[in-house]
């Protein structure tokens, strides 16, 4: 009878074990909001997004300092490009570019001029930019779908992710 207690309160803890796992992170929230807020997006275009013409997405910034992104960011826009190119769009990407000037630790921050000479360069039609703000309880994000003729905004969503311990680590300032 000792024998059975002791292994069904071993079953119970490790039951009630917590911690990642593999199967969490297939399933995973924060990669499944990031995914929708794309759905949202190219779903409220005001204009048609062709899916063969190349699109380019550049890194999520932090919207208090518009030059900088972090770690969170750069997954959070590695997520938008992954999702898009899942549904069919020609994502352009960035990482392998010789005209890009890539800052270690901040990712492809687009200024206005790069998104006109890279339009013209890739014949991209539209540039999906971001910003994220970090609030008390969640991180608040705007995405937005770019016109790079004309700078028109002709998509926008806004969504919220929690604060939780990993997006705080992903947010953290990386120590060199």
């Amino acid at each position: 009878m000792k024998k059975i207690a002791a292994v069904l309160c071993a079953v119970v803890l490790t039951a009630c074990a917590t911690g990642p796992n593999y199967l969490d992170a297939q399933t995973s929230d924060f990669t499944q909001a990031n995914y929708s807020a794309v759905d949202k997006l190219v779903a409220a275009t005001a204009v048609p997004v062709v899916k063969n013409v190349p699109l380019l997405v550049a890194t999520m910034v932090n919207i208090d300092s518009l030059n900088k992104s972090s770690r969170f960011g750069r997954l959070v826009s590695e997520h938008i490009a992954t999702r898009l190119t899942q549904l069919g769009y020609n994502v352009v990407e960035m990482k392998l570019r010789n005209d890009v000037s890539i800052r270690e630790g901040t990712g492809e921050l687009l200024l206005s001029r790069d998104v006109r000479d890279l339009s013209k360069n890739y014949n991209a039609q539209v540039v999906v930019v971001g910003n994220y703000a970090v609030a008390a309880g969640y991180v608040y994000l705007t995405l937005k779908a770019v016109t790079v003729t004309d700078n028109r905004v002709v998509g926008a969503v806004n969504y919220l992710l929690p604060l939780s311990e990993n997006n705080k680590a992903l947010l953290a300032p990386q120590k060199e």
